[in-house]
């Protein structure tokens, strides 16, 4: 995903009352504060050269600025970027219903977005929080980022895997306003699964740069091709 300086300024400071709610106490109308994540949403294409060599299929850039509701971590109550790269297709992924469990899902939904990830598929470190959103699926976080350990560092950045109904959906780095506004040039690895469901090219890092044309990427970087087994 690439972008400019411009992506940077002039952004909500507060969620707004559309996206991914649910109006939990039926009073007929939605408060931002418990009733809405308010993220704001841009939803890209691949290419289509890459239509069938590796799995991802859409992107979605989400910006949260008063970033993430319990039982998310609180340090990540911070205003910051999801940059999603789903391999789940966009229309399953709608299907997600809203609904009071969790962070806002279907209770049925949830049920299916908490089914396990059989382990071979998955880095042992990232564990399931409950971290289920409707129009998402479930957040796998990285039970061992730095900046959750007592008395770690801030948050900058993290990376997430997405689930739901037993699958690994999306690949995510979570990287902070204020990391991005400080121009990193940083690659980290990727925490790579004993196997992999689906055969294709599979990310082994992800990068956040500043270039000298004051363009911002963030990418999944480092490719290798894996079986399915």
């Amino acid at each position: 995903v690439t972008f400019d300086q411009g992506m940077l300024e002039g952004l909500p400071t507060m969620p707004n009352t559309w996206s991914r709610c649910f109006d939990k106490n039926g009073n007929g109308s939605i408060d931002p504060h418990g009733e809405c994540h308010g993220d704001y949403e841009l939803e890209l294409a691949l290419p289509q050269e890459l239509a069938g060599s590796t799995p991802f299929a859409w992107v979605s850039v989400n910006w949260n600025p008063m970033g993430h509701m319990p039982p998310a971590p609180p340090v990540w109550a911070v205003p910051h970027y999801d940059f999603h790269f789903y391999i789940m297709p966009r229309e399953a992924v709608r299907q997600i219903r809203p609904g009071p469990c969790a962070e806002l899902i279907d209770c049925d939904d949830f049920v299916r977005a908490q089914v396990p990830v059989p382990a071979q598929y998955v880095h042992a470190d990232h564990i399931d929080v409950g971290a289920a959103v409707n129009d998402m699926g479930n957040h796998l976080i990285d039970s061992k980022s730095p900046e959750l350990a007592p008395g770690g560092p801030a948050f900058t950045h993290s990376f997430i895997f997405g689930a739901y109904d037993g699958r690994i959906t999306f690949y995510e780095p979570m990287i902070t306003l204020a990391y991005l506004q400080s121009r990193p040039d940083t690659c980290v690895p990727i925490k790579q699964p004993q196997a992999f469901a689906t055969e294709g090219y599979y990310p082994t890092s992800y990068c956040i740069r500043y270039l000298p044309d004051g363009r911002y990427t963030v990418s999944l970087e480092d490719f290798v091709h894996r079986t399915a087994g």
